[in-house]
């Protein structure tokens, strides 16, 4: 009969929901999650969070650091660029200084050559002078020979050597 108000009693009861918790389960439940959130909070997290804040402060350094190598660069760029323009300024001003120097001993060569010509030249025309001097003392006994042979053929008769002489060689003599 124990067994028949047992059933009896279950049978009168509602059956229960297996989606609706019972209070013990959530009171073990909510102990369980506070015990695990503390775990999580209190000893899994912290290692977690020092490790990317460790990172981060990483990263920082190193942007840090290449902001540093970078305006190190430009800086060394731009003293660089400096350097290079007084070397092509200094360059500039030894090929000026050398083209200057240039000029002026190729004025100087130049001056000095045509003062060589002038001097050969000066000698060549006394040398041509000298000898067409010579030509024309050797050649005007041999002109007025000839000058008075033709002026005889002209005249149809002969002319006197000894006076037509001294009129060939002033008209040899002056200038033409």
């Amino acid at each position: 009969m124990y067994y028949a108000l047992l059933a009896a009693e279950e049978i009168a009861e509602e059956p229960s929901n297996p989606i609706i918790p019972v209070w013990n389960e959530l009171f073990w439940g909510a102990i369980s999650f506070f015990l695990l959130w503390a775990l999580i909070r209190y000893v899994l997290l912290p290692p977690v969070q020092r490790a990317m804040n460790d990172r981060a402060a990483t990263i920082q350094a190193d942007r840090d650091a290449a902001d540093a190598a970078k305006a190190q660069a430009v800086s060394a760029s731009t003293e660089l660029e400096d350097q290079l323009a007084g070397v092509r300024a200094e360059a500039a001003s030894i090929i000026e200084q050398a083209r200057s120097e240039a000029d002026a001993e190729r004025e100087r060569l130049v001056a000095r050559a045509e003062r060589e010509v002038a001097a050969m030249r000066e000698i060549a025309e006394t040398e041509i002078q000298t000898e067409r001097e010579q030509a024309m003392q050797a050649l005007r006994p041999q002109v007025a020979d000839l000058a008075v042979g033709a002026a005889s053929k002209v005249m149809n008769g002969t002319v006197d050597l000894g006076r037509a002489r001294p009129v060939v060689n002033q008209i040899l003599n002056s200038p033409n």
